[in-house]
C-alpha cells in the first residue's frame, strides 16, 4: 500500500520559518521527506538550518513586500506546497492614537503577506494541475480570542475566509487549499503573555509540534479529499 503521508520529492515553501509554528512545521515536513524552504524575515542561521534535516534551504524574505516575494519567486520558481504561517501578533491598546499604523501593520503581515505569496505562485499551481496550500488563523478569528486585539482578531477571520475563496478557485485545478485554526500555543509570540488554563478543557497551551503535524498531514497525499476546510486545533476551546 502507498504511504500517502510520504513527502518525498516535493518541495514545500513555509513563511514564518524562523520560530513558533513555522519552524516546527519546517521540521515535521523534512522528517516526512520533503525539501523545505523556510522563508522568514529574520535570517536563519547555517546551524540551525541544520536541524531541519533533509535538504532545507532558507530565503530572507519580508512577506509584505511583493518585490521581496518576487525575488523569492525568482530564486525558487517551482513550488509543489505552500504553508503561510508567518503572521504577528501584537499587544497593544486598541484606543491609542497610534493604533492605525499597528492595524495596518498587522494586516500588511497577516493577510497581506499571504496573498502575496499566492498571487506569486497560486496560478503557477494551477497551470501545472497539482499543489497544496495550508493557511494559518487562529481560534481568534472564529470567537473573537481571548489576549489578541481587534486587528490581528479581524486578520484571522480574513485568513479563513481566504481557504474557502482559493480552495474554491483551485480545486477543480488539482490545487487543494485548507487551513488551521490553533488556540493558543506556547511561543514566543504569546511569551510573557497571561494565559487561563482553566478556559481550555485540555488545561494548558498546545505546542509548535502539536500544530506543526496537522499542517503536514494537510500537505500530503492522505489529506487529498479535504478543500476549504479550517481545523480547529485549540485543546477544545471552541468547536466548529
Amino acid at each position: 500500500m502507498e504511504n500517502r503521508f510520504d513527502l518525498s520529492g516535493r518541495t514545500i515553501l513555509v513563511t514564518g520559518a524562523g520560530r513558533g509554528i513555522g519552524w516546527a512545521t519546517s521540521k515535521a515536513l523534512a522528517q516526512q521527506g520533503a525539501s523545505v524552504v523556510l522563508c522568514d524575515k529574520t535570517p536563519i542561521p547555517g546551524h540551525a538550518l541544520r536541524e531541519v534535516g533533509g535538504s532545507a534551504s532558507f530565503f530572507r524574505c519580508d512577506v509584505s513586500d511583493r518585490q521581496s516575494v518576487a525575488l523569492l519567486k525568482e530564486a525558487f520558481p517551482v513550488i509543489d506546497g505552500l504553508v503561510l504561517a508567518a503572521g504577528i501578533l501584537p499587544f497593544d491598546d486598541w484606543m491609542s492614537e497610534e493604533w492605525d499604523s499597528a492595524f495596518e501593520h498587522v494586516m500588511s503581515v497577516n493577510v497581506k503577506g499571504a496573498l502575496n505569496i499566492l498571487r506569486a505562485y497560486f496560478e503557477d499551481m494551477c497551470q501545472r494541475g497539482s499543489g497544496t496550500i495550508v493557511f494559518v488563523g487562529s481560534a481568534s478569528g472564529r470567537m473573537g480570542g481571548m489576549q489578541a486585539g481587534p486587528h490581528y482578531v479581524a486578520s484571522k477571520g480574513a485568513i479563513h475566509a481566504l481557504v474557502r475563496w482559493f480552495a474554491q478557485r483551485g480545486a477543480a485545478h488539482g490545487v487543494v487549499v485548507n487551513g488551521v485554526a490553533p488556540g493558543s500555543v506556547d511561543t514566543d509570540m504569546l511569551a510573557g503573555q497571561p494565559f487561563s488554563a482553566s478556559k481550555v478543557p485540555v488545561q494548558r497551551m498546545g505546542t509548535a509540534e502539536e500544530i506543526a503535524w496537522p499542517i503536514c498531514f494537510l500537505c500530503t497525499p492522505a489529506s487529498s479529499y479535504m478543500c476549504g476546510a479550517v481545523m480547529d486545533i485549540n485543546g477544545g476551546l471552541i468547536f466548529s
